[in-house]
């Protein structure tokens, strides 16, 4: 039976991105400390030597927020989270939701410190990376740099997929879309592609989304009624992937 939900922050070895050829940093992590970092100093515990520290980050806590003063890149190693933006009036707006794999903080590159709030929807661990070593290590070779910049590629063309989507499709091929991108960031983490726990609230969604929760809960109903989805709550299961596929692409 597929495991129904993602992955969870359990023993850190062995390496799971590292064997799905995602880790940023591989050959640094055959013996990870892991520690409950504080922001206060920036989430970056002392490392040990020839190695990468990992943090947990409890549900509803903050692996850092909007205004911390950046260092760190962090590599999301098990486990949620999602990425809040607040304006000036207090309204928050759902930039992404990062899965195991993704790689975070690229948002204080440019100005030093970090511009959105990273919380987890779920008990968390991360693979710390200080942005100061990283380009040390690709400066040095040339397959690091490669990958670094892979990754922040995928990171700017997400945000640009999002673009797409806020602007030119209905409230179900906006649903259809997320629930297809996160089939495929599941499938491509070695976990079941068709049937998950979503995390995040309809609320979370709806934020993300740019719609209204109203809005989401009936997208969900009717793609339930279409026998595209099983939903029974957060627990969802894709019964015509091929359906969902066509219709998160707009047609």
């Amino acid at each position: 039976m597929p495991r129904p939900s993602g992955p969870g922050p359990a023993s850190p070895a062995p390496c799971k991105l590292a064997a799905t050829g995602a880790c940023l940093v591989p050959g640094l992590c055959r013996n990870p400390k892991t520690a409950v970092a504080s922001r206060a100093n920036g989430g970056r515990p002392p490392s040990p030597a020839g190695g990468v520290t990992r943090r947990i980050v409890h549900r509803g806590q903050s692996l850092y927020r909007a205004g911390d003063a950046f260092a760190n890149l962090y590599q999301l190693y098990a486990g949620s989270m999602k990425l809040r933006i607040t304006n000036s009036a207090g309204m928050e707006q759902i930039a992404s939701f990062p899965i195991a794999g993704a790689l975070l903080g690229l948002d204080g590159i440019d100005t030093g410190h970090y511009a959105c709030d990273a919380i987890a929807l779920e008990d968390s661990l991360t693979c710390i990376l200080p942005f100061a070593d990283l380009v040390a290590r690709s400066r040095a070779d040339a397959p690091s740099a490669l990958q670094l910049s892979r990754a922040i590629a995928q990171e700017t063309n997400h945000y640009r997929r999002l673009i797409m989507v806020l602007a030119g499709m209905n409230s179900e091929e906006r649903v259809a879309h997320f629930l297809q991108d996160i089939s495929e960031r599941m499938a491509a983490g070695g976990y079941s592609s068709r049937e998950f726990v979503l995390k995040m609230t309809r609320a979370d969604i709806a934020r993300y989304l740019g719609m209204k929760i109203e809005t989401v809960s009936r997208a969900f109903t009717r793609l339930h009624l279409a026998r595209i989805l099983d939903v029974r709550g957060r627990h969802l299961r894709i019964r015509d992937p091929d359906a969902l596929r066509r219709l998160g692409a707009g047609r």
